[in-house]
């Protein structure tokens, strides 16, 4: 069953969420981090910050109906990927929770 196409609604939402997504990212501190766990944060913050520019930058009427039913798929593992940051304080879980979601946050910044 595929998901049902976003509204604008909708798509505000994701956008909101994109955004503290990338915020929590961005405000880990990587001097915390060991080497591994810093490259996992460049990857994952790059593709973040792509998506969060492109939501940002993409206009909702703009979008294809088939976009549209890709972002509200998109849309639910991001949520869930904010929701999981909100509960973790240690910079080592919120960067593991957010490079179990890389795929998304690519897929996303490619899809808008």
């Amino acid at each position: 069953m595929s998901p049902l196409p976003m509204t604008p609604s909708d798509f505000q939402d994701l956008q909101n969420n994109v955004h503290a997504v990338f915020s929590a990212l961005y405000l880990i501190d990587v001097d915390l981090l060991s080497v591994e766990e810093r490259k996992q944060h460049q990857q994952v913050l790059a593709a973040a910050y792509l998506a969060f520019v492109n939501a940002e930058n993409t206009r909702y009427t703009a979008l294809s109906t088939k976009a549209k039913s890709e972002l509200g798929e998109l849309a639910g593992h991001v949520k869930t990927m904010r929701t999981q940051l909100a509960e973790l304080e240690a910079p080592s879980e919120q960067l593991g929770v957010l490079g179990k979601g890389l795929d998304a946050l690519a897929r996303l910044a490619k899809l808008l």
